[in-house]
C-alpha cells in the first residue's frame, strides 16, 4: 500500500459480510483536513445500517464515530472549532454530521440534527460520490469544510473520549440544550448503555438530586 492509498471497511451489500478495499487518498480540501484514524467506534446504529434498516447510499465505508491524527490541512483550515490552532500530529475528534443551515429544521426549529440536507460520515457519503474515505472504518478520513473539529485537551485519553464520540453529543442535545436538568431534580434514566450512562454522568454534573438508571 502506497502512501497515497487508505484502507477502509466497506457496506457494499446489506447483511452480508463488509469488504476490506483500497482506495486513493486525496488532498484536502480548501476548508477540510486529510485525518489519520486512530480509533473508529461501532454504534448500534452501524449495526442497523448494515442490515439495511435504514436507507441509505451503498457501497459506503462506515463509521460515524472517530477520532485520529491531522495527517494534512486544506488551505483555510488552521483552527478547530474552540478556536485553538491546528497542525498536523495533533489529535482531533470531529462531529460526524454537517448541517445546511439553510432548510426549516436547521433555521426555524434550530434542530441540526433533523437537517433535510444532512451529511453524515459513515452513514450517507456513498464510495461513488466521493471522496470516497468518508468514514472513520478506515486509515484515512477526509474531513470537509463545515465540518465541526476539535482537538482534545492534553491528556485526554482517546478511548476516553471515544466512549462519547457519538453518545456524547446526543446527550448534551438532550439535556443541555432542549432541557436543561435543574438542581436538584432526580432524573431516570431507561437504559445502560453508552447514552444512558453519559445522560446519567450528564445528569449528576448537572446538579440532579438523584440520578436512577434502570437498566
Amino acid at each position: 500500500m502506497s502512501a497515497r492509498t487508505g484502507r477502509a471497511v466497506v457496506l457494499e451489500s446489506f447483511g452480508r459480510p463488509l469488504a476490506l478495499r483500497t482506495f486513493d487518498l486525496p488532498a484536502p480540501p480548501d476548508g477540510g483536513m486529510v485525518v489519520a484514524c486512530t480509533y473508529g467506534g461501532i454504534c448500534g446504529t452501524d449495526l442497523h445500517l448494515r442490515q439495511g434498516h435504514l436507507a441509505i447510499p451503498t457501497p459506503l465505508v462506515l463509521g460515524h464515530e472517530g477520532i485520529g491524527v491531522v495527517r494534512e490541512l486544506g488551505a483555510g483550515a488552521a483552527r478547530d472549532a474552540t478556536g485553538a490552532e491546528l497542525r498536523p500530529g495533533d489529535t482531533v475528534m470531529w462531529a460526524s454530521s454537517i448541517a445546511c443551515g439553510r432548510c426549516v429544521p436547521c433555521r426555524l426549529h434550530r434542530e441540526p440534527t433533523l437537517c433535510e440536507n444532512r451529511r453524515t460520515y459513515g452513514v450517507n457519503r456513498s464510495v461513488e460520490q466521493g471522496p470516497a474515505l468518508s468514514g472513520a472504518w478506515a486509515d484515512h478520513i477526509v474531513l470537509q469544510p463545515g465540518t465541526t473539529v476539535v482537538r482534545p485537551a492534553d491528556g485526554v485519553d482517546p478511548l476516553a473520549a471515544m466512549s462519547l464520540a457519538c453518545a456524547g453529543p446526543t446527550v448534551v442535545h438532550a439535556l443541555y440544550e432542549r432541557r436543561p436538568v435543574r438542581v436538584g431534580e432526580t432524573v431516570v434514566v431507561q437504559g445502560s448503555g453508552p447514552v444512558g450512562l453519559a445522560a446519567a454522568a450528564l445528569a449528576q454534573l448537572s446538579g440532579a438530586a438523584k440520578v436512577v438508571i434502570v437498566g
